[in-house]
């Protein structure tokens, strides 16, 4: 992975991850603060974990590529 491939990776988990928080932010009737870091949290997860998946996946489905 060059830098390029890394910086486009970071702006696409971004903008899905801006995009998601906006629907969650507008769709809470109420805002609770435990519910705020609980969300934060899932989404920090996650976006840990696509591009390890991501990495993984094409080590294991591609080999030397």
């Amino acid at each position: 992975m060059d830098i390029l491939e890394i910086i486009l990776i970071g702006i696409g988990l971004a903008m899905d991850a801006f995009a998601v928080s906006i629907c969650k932010g507008l769709s809470m009737k109420k805002i609770n603060f435990n519910k705020v870091i609980k969300i934060g949290l899932y989404f920090g997860f996650f976006q840990f974990l696509m591009p390890l998946i991501r990495l993984f996946s094409r080590k294991y489905f591609c080999g030397n590529c």
